[in-house]
């Protein structure tokens, strides 16, 4: 997504990309350096954890410092409540009309002024049932938000050149799985919320959110028994897995997706794998940003399940082709 392209303009010279994200508890950041070879690796990653919400710019500002990301590109990550996403029908008009007829189509379907918007959309794959119609899915966020967003990047000396969703960064890394060119489905739980997305090609086919986080499946548990809301909960996981990818096979006709990548939680992720495989018959696998992606150093698991996305940003240019 460019909700920012306008306003930022084409991409300046610069050491690399800095990817960051503010969540709830903390600041995600991922850097990556371009090498002489003018690739980028992965040089710097880490969450840095923050009580108050008044001290984010704070640390921010201190970052920038500490970092001279001041140097880099800046790519920002919208967190999934700074934005809506609507799948509609498109519309049937010229590539220029494209945007202000979204705006009219998607108006009773977000809760919040259309006319106030920043509005960016990506194209979904055409289905192979009969009579089907061209797709696209539609991302929205408040002007005011990321008005807001941009000064305090440009506050702490960034400098800002894209906004960017969950739902593409985490594409970004997706294909860079061995599995990209027959299809791959990535699961990507935080503590308590979720996203499952469904790729092949660098083309996104699914992305669905839910709100269950691996807080709620009592995974620290499984050596010592479930409770019943654990067990309810795993199920309800393992649920959504399979839905997704039995409505992708049926819907896209593609061949069915043979296994599940599961970006590292931020503890116990080997037990969520047993309880997937052995308990639901999905097979399942680590995905160790560490082992695909170009870096000079090593991701713990805490660090992979927090800043997996902002990772994901510094790859945008990497996987453009797709």
């Amino acid at each position: 997504m460019q909700l920012l392209q306008k306003l930022f303009g084409k991409k300046s010279e610069d050491k690399g990309i800095v990817g960051i994200s503010l969540l709830p508890n903390g600041i995600a950041l991922a850097v990556a350096k371009k090498a002489d070879n003018n690739k980028l690796r992965l040089s710097h990653c880490e969450f840095i954890p923050i009580l108050k919400i008044t001290e984010q710019s704070v640390v921010l500002h201190d970052l920038v410092a500490r970092f001279k990301l001041d140097e880099y590109s800046c790519h920002w990550v919208l967190t999934t409540d700074n934005y809506r996403r609507v799948n509609i029908e498109s519309p049937v008009v010229a590539e220029h009309e494209m945007r202000e007829a979204i705006r009219w189509k998607i108006a009773d379907l977000i809760d919040f002024a259309i006319e106030k918007a920043a509005i960016d959309y990506y194209s979904v794959p055409l289905s192979m049932r009969a009579n089907s119609n061209k797709m696209l899915e539609v991302v929205a966020s408040p002007n005011t938000l990321i008005k807001e967003l941009a000064d305090q990047a440009t506050a702490a000396g960034l400098q800002l050149k894209v906004i960017d969703i969950q739902e593409t960064v985490l594409r970004n890394l997706a294909v860079l799985l061995p599995e990209n060119k027959r299809g791959v489905a990535v699961l990507h739980l935080q503590e308590s919320s979720g996203t499952i997305l469904i790729q092949k090609e660098g083309t996104i086919y699914l992305s669905r959110n839910f709100d269950i986080g691996y807080r709620d499946l009592g995974l620290a548990l499984q050596n010592s028994g479930n409770d019943s809301q654990s067990s309810i909960e795993q199920n309800n996981l393992a649920l959504e897995i399979q839905r997704s990818l039995d409505y992708v096979e049926s819907y896209y006709g593609i061949p069915p997706i043979s296994g599940l990548a599961v970006i590292p939680l931020a503890e116990n992720t080997q037990e969520l794998l047993n309880i997937l495989n052995s308990d639901h018959g999905i097979t399942a696998r680590i995905m160790d940003l560490s082992a695909i992606v170009d870096c000079d150093i090593l991701l713990d698991d805490a660090t992979q399940s927090r800043c997996s996305p902002v990772i994901g940003a510094t790859l945008r240019y990497a996987v453009e082709a797709f």
